[in-house]
Order: structure tokens, then sequence, then C-alpha cells
């Protein structure tokens, strides 16, 4: 299965994206993006799929990710104590500004091995936890400090090991690169209504032939598919709400027909929209968690 290219923006009033939750997205969603990505498990097991790189932890994890490494979703339903921390940054964020300061100039060797993808040991995961858990809890200033200080002490640190994961690089040229942006965040934007090819072509500069023949080469899949599976991680996140309608849901994510949204649905997630919903709900502690 190809990758689905997520788009990710800050957390309004931060410099970077920041999830903290109970038990992290345990729903299977093979994706890759941009940002460098820190993912923070606290306890339990699950497997672990970062590029080309499989395998299990047991007792939760702390991984690094670099830029364009396709990866699985990561959590568990093991302890009612988990928690489950992602945090996204963008290349200029951590390129650019972070290390651009002479007193953080040795992070930039934590990015180069970033690009491999990063565990660190269960015992330094251990000695920051409380670190990481504890930053969604703060004010935006602090919370840029905290994790600037978490980076710096995975830097420092060498209790790791690299997976070397295969990246999927698809900024090779930076005029591709600055258009892949641009449809992502359009994409982002509009994915509620009807998208026109000739429309997203135009933004591109491009004409609707050149616009498809690019944007297959860069992303392996027809503009099409990118624009539904996106709708669909859309849906699958708004299935999470028991209360929510489901139709409501198909419109809202920019879909017209059930038939064609139940077909689409199917083909990304193998399950129907009600087939995923009851999957979710089975679980007991996610029951709790919507509110049973």
């Amino acid at each position: 299965m190809k990758p689905i290219l997520e788009t990710i923006q800050p957390t309004p009033g931060t410099s970077f994206f920041l999830s903290h939750g109970l038990y992290g997205a345990t729903e299977p969603f093979w994706h890759l993006h941009p940002e460098y990505e820190i993912v923070y498990i606290k306890n339990g097991s699950s497997e672990q799929h970062v590029g080309s790189h499989y395998t299990r932890y047991t007792d939760g994890t702390l991984l690094m990710i670099g830029p364009n490494i396709p990866h699985a979703n990561m959590g568990n339903y093991d302890y009612d104590n988990n928690i489950a921390v992602v945090i996204q940054m963008s290349k200029t964020f951590l390129e650019e500004r972070i290390s651009a300061f002479s007193e953080l100039n040795y992070i930039k060797n934590l990015l180069q091995r970033a690009q491999h993808g990063i565990q660190f040991s269960t015992k330094f995961k251990k000695n920051i936890e409380t670190r990481i858990e504890s930053i969604a809890s703060l004010p935006p200033d602090e919370r840029l400090l905290e994790l600037i200080s978490v980076i710096s002490l995975m830097a420092r640190t060498h209790e790791y090991e690299l997976l070397n994961a295969n990246a999927i690089n698809y900024e090779q040229h930076s005029n591709s690169y600055n258009r892949v942006k641009q449809i992502t965040a359009f994409v982002a934007r509009n994915y509620h209504r009807t998208i026109q090819l000739s429309e997203i072509a135009s933004i591109c500069g491009l004409t609707e032939t050149s616009f498809s023949r690019f944007f297959k080469k860069i992303t392996g899949k027809p503009f099409i598919t990118f624009l539904n599976e996106y709708r669909i991680q859309k849906a699958c996140s708004l299935l999470t709400d028991k209360h929510s309608n489901i139709a409501e849901i198909m419109y809202q994510c920019g879909f017209n027909e059930a038939a064609h949204f139940t077909r689409v649905f199917k083909k990304t997630t193998g399950y129907s929209p009600r087939e995923y919903r009851n999957n979710l709900l089975k679980s007991p502690k996610l029951n709790i968690e919507l509110g049973e």
C-alpha cells in the first residue's frame, strides 16, 4: 500500500504540532509527511512499522522519524495509564531556526540520524518521560523551551539505535517540493468541496496533463487517489465521534454519493464506514473515552 501524504499544520499559537492522548492512534494508517516527528508511547506493546523497518515494541517506545519516511500509527490499549505524545516539526523550524543558533549547532547531527529513523533505549525513554508527558500542559513559551531541551537531550545521548528505514524523498528539486506544499495546503483547505483538476493544475502553473504526470511521479499515485485518501483520513477522524451521522460525515468530507463514499472508504481502510466505527466501539477502553 502506498503511503498517504499527510498535511500537518502547527497547533494554534505554537511553531509545531503537538498531540497528547491516552492511547495513541491504534488504527493502521500508512502515511508520510515532510515534517520531523517525535513519537512517545509510555507503555504497552504493539507493532512498529517505520519505512522498511518492522518490529514490535513491548514496553512503549520513543522514536524520532525524519522527513518523508513512511510509517504507521502507533499506540495500544494495554494499560489504563498509557500516554501517547506525537510532536511534528517542520524542516524550517528545526534546520533553519533552532539549529541555526551556534549553541544548538550540535542538533544537526541528530537531524542527520533521523533520516534513518531513531529508536531510543527504554532507559533513556524512562529518564525523560516526565518531561515529554508534561509538554502539553505548559504555556506556549515554556512548551517551546521544553521541546528544545528534550531535543537537546536526544542529540546528546548515545542510547539509541538507527532503524535504517529507507526514506522516500520527493524533495530532490525545490520547485517540486514547493508545488507539493501548494497542492497539500490547497487540499487541506478545500477537500470538503468538488475540486476540478483544471483548478489544482492552474495553481501549479501546469496544464492538466502535465500536472497529472507530475503528481503521479512525485507521490506514486493519481491526484484523485490522493484526494480521496485525504478525505477518508478526515472521515476516519470524524467517525470516532459515536454520535455523528455517517451521511453528514460523507458530505463534510467532499463525497456526494453514499455508494461511492462506501466504496472508496472500504478500498482505503478495508472496512465500510459503519464497520470501521463498530470496530472502534468494540474496545471497552475506547468506549470509556467516547463517553459510554
